[in-house]
This record gives C-alpha cells, structure tokens and sequence, in this order.
C-alpha cells in the first residue's frame, strides 16, 4: 500500500509542469547583472507588489496552503523603469501611481532592519517604480487593476564595490577567527608530524591534529551504555538527511522560481502533505534522544556514585555549552557575513537566501547567543532561523537536569513527580492550540514560507517553544529511566498490561494521527473544534510515544542486521557529524541557491537531486568543522573548564 501510494505521488510529481500559470507572475525578475552592468549606478530594488483583494481566501479554518495571488515579489532595475516611462506621456504618469491602501495581512519585512539608507531609495524611487509596475501589468498583462508597490530593499554597483572594502564588527571578529583556526591548525600539524616529542604533547597540538580527531571520529566507545544505544548515531545520520531534503523542499517557496505554481500544485496532494509534516516527528525524534541519553547517563552515573554532589549536574551544562557553541557561534559569524564571503557574487536570488538572513542576524544575533531565539517574545525576523532547536533543546536539557536533580534528592518521589511532569507537557500543546484557534498540524502554506514561517502562529506559539517540546524530552526521559530500572531493578516491562497495549496500539494511532492531516487542507474544519483538538493531541505525542517504545524494544532485544548497520563505523562516525551538518546546512543550502537564476524551474528532477547534493556538500562542511573547529576548540574548552574543576565526591 505505502509503495503504491508513493509511486501515485511520484506520478503526479510528474505531470505538475502542466499546471497553469499563475497570472501576472508572483516572481518578475530584471536582468540583475546587466543592471549591474549598463547603468552607471546600478540600482536594482526588490519591490513588493501588492493588489487590493474582495475578499481574503486566507481567512478560513480550512489551511490554504497556496501563495497569496495578490502579492507579487519583483526585482525593478531602474534605469529599465526610467527607460519604459520615458515614452509614457506624463499625464499617464498620475493615472498609473497607486497610493497606498489598508492591507491586512503581512507583506513586507520591516524597514528598520535596512537602516536609514532605505529611506532614501524610497524618497528617491518609490513613485517611479509604483508607476512603472502598473505600466508594465498593462502593456505585459492587460490589467486595469492597478497595485500598491513598495520597496523592501535596494543595492547599487557601488554598495557590492563597498561591501568588499569596508568591514563592520562581526565581519571582522570573522576574519580574526578564521586567521586564528587555521594558524593554529596548520602549526598544530606541521608540528604533529615533524616536531619534538615534547612538542607533541602539548593541548594545542593534539586538540587540532588532524591524525589524533579522525581516530576519535572513526572510534567506537566501548561502554555498555553504547553499546545498547550505539545504533542511535545511524538513526541520526537518516534523520538529518530527511530533514536536509524538508529544507530543501521549504526553500523552494521561499526563494524565487519561475513556475511557483508548481509547489501549489504539489501540496494539492494528500499524500506528499503527510510526507511533509512528518518533518515535525523527525525533530521530536532528536529531542526523544536527547532526554533518554540525558537520563540514562545521569542515572546510571547516580547509580555508581550516589556521594556525588551538585557540582556533577553543573559540570553537565558546562559539558553541554563546550558541545555546542563553538560551531553553532562560528555560523553565526559566518551568517552575518553573508553575501561579503570572499568568492560569494551576490544574484538576484541572493537577497531572499544570504541578504535578508545577514540583516536579521546584524540586529537579533545576542538572542541565539542567550538562546532564548525559540520564545515568542523574539519570534519575528528571528537570526539563524533553525537555532530554534538549539535554544529549545538547551532549554529542555536545563529543565529535565534539574527535574533529575530532584530525583537524586527525593528518590522516593521519582515516579509522581515524572509522571506529573509528563502529563502537563502532554496537555500544554493542545491548550495552546485550543485557546488561540490554531491549525491541528503543522500549516505548510507557501504565503508564509515566503517570509521563512518567521510571522506563522502556529511555529511561533507551538513548534519552537520548549515548554511546548516538552513532551517529546520528557518521554524520551522515561526511557532513560526505564532503561535503568530494567538494568539495575530488573524491571520487567511484560508485567504491565498498559505497556503491552500501547505497543500493539502504535500502527493505527499513526495511521491515526498522521494520515487525516490533509483533510484540514481540504475542508473547512473550525479550530478549536473536538477534531481539531483531538488531531493535534494525537500529532504532537503519538509519533514520540511511537519512538519511545521502539528504543525500549531495541534495549529490551537483542540486536538485528538493521541495528548492526546502524551501528556500523561508518554509520556512527557519519552520526557524529549529525550536529554540524544540522547548524551548517542552512548556510549551505543559501549559498547554493544565491548562484541560481530567477528564472529556474522547479520539476521532479530538481526536487530530487538538489537535496542530494545538499546532503552531499552539508556532510563535508560538516566534517571541516569537526576538525577545525568542534574538536579542537571542544578540547581546549573542557581542559581550561572541565578538566581542572572536576566536581568532588562529598
């Protein structure tokens, strides 16, 4: 059944190229380059076109999962606006303005984020390009229907020739960063190889030594703890890849295409709309790891040493911050560069992917560095847009550490107090959800992939926060736990008829949750309904109530050839690349696209070979930033922080 459906939805892939166009062209893009070119100041702006709408199809409880038709994203040379308007009598010139009307929905980024320099494109070229585009959906389109235009960005040859000269302050701790990895790097090398013993030894040397940090990545520990859980680096590795390919699928309604009809076309069908936001199980699926190697390690650390003392759960979170900072830092340098990146020539494209992310990240960079960049009070124009999952799961670790201190202290009220703690994070989701009026599942709807999701509800109140994850942290807490009292208590899972249930209920409460997501793509549900309620119950928690009994099989059998290969060298040193790869690939994915054409078109061939070589390219950047930078620095971090201030029995 499930290859039928798929090929069913590989067949209509197929046929999507025949859809009609969508009239006039959501995307219209100048020749940017010979804007560049032909004119002596080059200026080339990015003009939001927008037409007054009857009534407003988006205001529905059914999820409308198309553009907005009335909102146009078009790239205005205007030197070719001044050359069109010459020959238009200047009586024309006053018929053709559109001044400016009540819009009621999202359309343009803040201008504050573009500084004062903005102010004066506008001063100098918002009625030009205003009477232009209307001239141009007369002549072009035949519509008498005249739209609001308005101008969210604009660059000239000489802001691309000074962007190359001059550095601010995050380009330049860039620069210094740089310099510093690879000085230290290339001596770190030269002396591994030909310098004294005594040479070798040192911190520096064997923290960036190439030879020293592939055996560490291609090494298997040897613990019992890996041991039952080593082929979670294979799972891993699979999940970052569907969430490489999500991305991918994302970016194509966010940056400009010359058939965008075609992505409506696509989330027409119900199957891919299940595929789609299956994306959501997928990061539940990493906060599910989390909590069961937070708990299973800490307990098991209790279990072996019950004299330890507070200073072990502070060493945790030093441990924690050493894990992640360093490269998730360094991409956010590498994000507020931009389109600066020595060899990086900024297209047309390249507004939407490097521009736009680079300005953001100028103005809101200290909420990811505080890690509070998932909370709604932050959650427009957000920087480094998928840090949400760092801040989120630095969150989660927080709480469930201190809800484990708690058990160390109080032992005997371990299990009312984890599963009291369990209930609230299964009921606060779908009270959000209830209370606001938000869609069951995740909303895939192109109008506001266009803006990157930054102004959607439902990803601000009920995908990012981790009060709203922490049902996922939770559960895979309860494993760890499980885990540990199968090990040392000799728990026996067999003895509880409710575990048994809910591991023969797991398929239909899938099939359950999952399947019926496109029917609130298709009719018109009211939120807040008991379907809707029930939906998204069964959405937020089956999917990780399904993953925490299948971790808790894996440990309760014996291994098979699935988990051996997850398990493999291979698979295991490729999971431990999983972290970089998930920081680095959104950054890899702008880049890329900066180099394409507005005029490319999306098709079944594209859409399959992009991600691949995504994937390809994110897994390699991945693994010059564990030699460069995560090893290395990780290293020198633990020994200055970690190794000297060991937390002391009582």
């Amino acid at each position: 059944m499930v290859k039928c459906g798929v090929l069913v939805a590989l067949v209509a892939l197929v046929h999507l190229g025949q859809c009609s166009q969508i009239v006039p062209p959501l995307y219209r893009y100048d020749d940017f380059f010979r804007c560049q070119r032909e004119d002596p100041s080059g200026v080339y702006c990015f003009v939001k076109v927008v037409f007054r709408g009857n009534q407003d199809t988006f205001d529905s409880p059914r999820i409308v999962s198309d553009f907005r038709h009335n909102l146009l994203d078009w790239g205005i040379c205007v030197n070719n606006c001044q050359r069109e308007l010459s020959v238009v009598p200047a009586k024309n010139h006053k018929r053709l303005y559109q001044f400016k009307f009540p819009i009621n929905h999202t359309y343009i980024l803040p201008k504050d984020l573009f500084g004062t320099d903005l102010d004066n494109f506008q001063l100098r070229y918002s009625a030009l390009i205003n009477i232009c585009v209307n001239n141009r959906l007369e002549l072009k389109y035949n519509l008498s229907q005249h739209a609001y235009s308005e101008i969210e960005y604009c660059t000239t040859r000489d802001d691309l020739e000074s962007s190359e000269k001059t550095l601010d302050l995050p380009e330049t701790m860039f620069y210094i960063t740089v310099f510093t990895l690879v000085s230290l790097f290339v001596g770190a090398n030269v002396i591994d190889w030909i310098g004294h013993d005594h040479a070798k030894g040192h911190i520096v040397v064997t923290s960036f030594s190439v030879r020293r940090n592939w055996s560490r990545l291609t090494e298997q520990p040897k613990s019992e703890l890996y041991r039952n859980f080593g082929y979670i680096d294979g799972v891993r590795v699979y999940a970052s890849v569907f969430l490489i390919i999500m991305h991918c699928a994302m970016y194509s309604g966010v940056f400009p295409v010359a058939n965008p009809e075609y992505g409506e076309q696509v989330l027409k069908n119900p199957l891919l709309i299940d595929v789609f936001a299956l994306a959501v199980v997928v990061l539940q699926m990493f906060f599910v790891i989390s909590g069961l190697l937070l708990a299973a390690t800490v307990l098991q650390d209790v279990e072996r040493k019950p004299d330890i003392n507070s200073g072990y759960f502070w060493t945790k979170i030093r441990m924690r911050l050493i894990r992640i900072v360093p490269v998730y830092f360094f991409c956010l340098l590498l994000t507020t560069m931009g389109a600066n990146l020595p060899g990086v020539q900024l297209g047309p494209v390249g507004y939407k992917t490097l521009v736009q992310e680079q300005v953001r990240c100028k103005q809101k960079w200290w909420t990811n560095v505080l890690f509070v960049n998932n909370l709604p009070t932050f959650g427009e124009e957000r920087c480094h847009f998928h840090g949400w999952y760092l801040a989120t799961d630095f969150q989660l670790f927080l709480a469930t550490l201190l809800l484990l201190s708690a058990f160390w202290k109080s032992p005997k009220r371990a299990n009312a107090l984890l599963s009291f703690s369990v209930i609230v994070a299964l009921i606060v989701p779908t009270g959000i959800v209830y209370y606001m009026g938000l869609e069951s599942a995740f909303p895939l709807k192109l109008s506001e992939a266009q803006f990157s999701f930054m102004y959607s509800s439902w990803i601000n109140h009920v995908y990012f926060p981790s009060y709203s994850n922490m049902n996922s942290y939770l559960l895979g807490a309860v494993v760890g736990y499980v885990y540990h009292q199968t090990k040392y208590n000799k728990l026996n899972l067999d003895d509880y008829p409710l575990y048994s249930r809910l591991r023969k209920l797991c398929l239909p409460l899938l099939a359950l949750a999952y399947l019926p997501t496109f029917i609130f793509y298709q009719y018109e549900i009211p939120r807040s309904s008991w379907m809707t309620i029930l939906h998204n119950f069964l959405y937020r928690n089956v999917g990780v109530a399904a993953l925490c009994v299948c971790f808790i099989e894996c440990f309760r059998n014996p291994p098979g050839q699935i988990r051996a290969h997850l398990s493999s060298v291979a698979m295991t040193s490729l999971g431990k690349l999983s972290y970089n790869v998930y920081v680095l690939h959104i950054p890899v994915i702008r880049l890329i696209l900066n180099m394409f054409s507005p005029s490319f078109k999306l098709s079944l061939v594209s859409l399959l070979w992009i991600p691949q070589g995504v994937a390809v390219i994110s897994y390699f950047v991945g693994f010059v930033a564990f030699l460069f930078i995560e090893q290395p620095v990780g290293i020198l971090l633990k020994h200055r922080f970690v190794d000297q201030s060991k937390p002391k029995l009582a």
